[in-house]
């Protein structure tokens, strides 16, 4: 045979011995290799996604037969260990761990992607994207990872020092830049709020959150962080005012945004320090839009007060056993001018002190009006009509047949405002 072939033969051979001993059989779904053995160019960002689907063929050449649980190696016959922490120029796998299968898509900067799964719990984020630290020390989201060279806080959204975008005091709805619907609070603010959420390197919670026990992590839509709830007390933000009387509502009770419509607790002007004051559009009485006025403390045009102007929100009170004109007027038919107006029978006759005089309460039961039953006085708030029947509420001494719609009222001087009452007759 002819030197040169027999030099072709015998390199064709070694070729085909070091393949056999080497990548070729044992590695069969490794990537494609150039010519010359290397990986292509862009190997550096594309062998992420060929690590990801198959994690176990890159130790065949790398050295050790998986990466998440195997000690440092050498860099098996590549001689390229997959625990440098740089190659060449790069700089990779940020604390020389090893590499691992990442817990969400690669590349995951985009904040519409990876902000709800940080917000939702950012010490996820701190296992390979931060120092482990503990309690109000501030993890560093700073360690370079992927094309992240200076970690997270060079991605332009989180600032030197912060572990999560700014501002954060705001932000009403998951997906948005504000704490208000962060999850995982016990852990996550404690990293830099310190353990009891007293003030670590980020000030203590209680700096806005004033009523919160120390301890203790803000819950959203309690309102017991700034204010009882209903607010209790005598200084701003826990201004106590009738809200007790309205919590006390079935329709309005722990509803905060029947008077605060889009100022409530998770709206992103709650805990601005200015208080929301608008009324659900269904609460608006006939013909006027419900307003709150500043200069009195006092609302107009609120279907539940029947359109009349209501006492100081601070120091004024209604007796509803005896002051029903606070809120009910004279009308001429249904809904005519409010839906709350009396307007049937003989109601302008009774009334008027210039015929009979009576009380609403000669002949409605006061007792009916203020007890919180269901249907009752203050049910169906929402709507046009009587939840209870007016008839329903008069008192047992008129005799009212509301089949006939006749009164025969037993005074014996005491039951009445009045001494003098007539027999049986028609209230139509």
């Amino acid at each position: 045979m002819p030197k040169t072939n027999l030099r072709l033969y015998w390199s064709a051979l070694f070729v085909s011995l070091l393949a056999l001993g080497g990548c070729a059989k044992d590695n069969a779904s490794a990537p494609a290799l150039t010519e010359s053995g290397q990986h292509p160019a862009n190997w550096v960002v594309a062998h992420r996604a060929a690590y990801q689907a198959s994690p176990s063929s890159c130790g065949q050449c790398h050295g050790g037969p998986g990466f998440d649980t195997s000690p440092a190696v050498s860099g098996g016959i590549a001689q390229v260990s997959c625990f440098s922490t740089s190659f060449g120029a790069l700089t990779c796998h940020a604390g020389g761990h090893a590499p691992r299968l990442a817990p969400h898509p690669v590349p995951f900067t985009d904040p519409a992607q990876h902000g709800p799964l940080a917000k939702q719990d950012l010490t996820f984020c701190q296992t390979c994207h931060a120092a482990q630290t503990g309690p109000g020390t501030n993890p560093r989201f700073n360690l370079p990872i992927g094309s992240l060279t200076t970690g997270c806080e060079g991605s332009g959204c989180h600032l030197p020092n912060m572990a999560h975008p700014t501002p954060w005091q705001q932000g009403a709805v998951a997906n948005t830049k504000g704490h208000a619907s962060a999850g995982n609070l016990a852990n996550a603010c404690t990293l830099c709020h310190g353990v009891a959420l007293a003030g670590g390197v980020g000030p203590a919670c209680s700096s806005c959150h004033t009523s919160l026990t120390a301890g203790a992590v803000p819950v959203l839509g309690a309102c017991v962080s700034c204010h009882s709830a209903p607010p209790s007390g005598s200084s701003f933000p826990n201004v106590a005012g009738a809200h007790l009387a309205h919590n006390a509502l079935a329709e309005v009770a722990n509803v905060c945004s029947t008077c605060h419509n889009g100022g409530g607790s998770g709206t992103a002007s709650h805990g601005s320090g200015t208080v929301t004051l608008a009324v659900l559009a269904t609460y608006n009485a006939n013909g006027g839009t419900a307003t709150y006025i500043p200069a009195s403390g006092t609302c107009a045009s609120v279907s539940c007060h029947g359109g009349i102007q209501t006492p100081n929100w601070q120091s004024g009170q209604i007796d509803v056993a005896t002051q029903c004109t606070s809120c009910h007027t004279a009308g001429t038919s249904q809904g005519v001018p409010q839906n709350n107006s009396y307007f049937s029978g003989l109601h302008d006759f009774h009334l008027s002190p210039q015929q009979v005089g009576l009380l609403c309460t000669d002949c409605h039961d006061a007792a009916i009006l203020t007890a919180p039953t269901t249907p009752g006085h203050f049910s169906g708030l929402k709507t046009a009509a009587f939840e209870l029947a007016p008839s329903a509420t008069i008192r047992s001494v008129v005799n009212y047949n509301a089949v006939q719609h006749t009164c025969s009222p037993q005074n014996n001087g005491t039951n009445f405002s009045f001494t003098a009452c007539h027999a049986t007759r028609t209230w139509q």
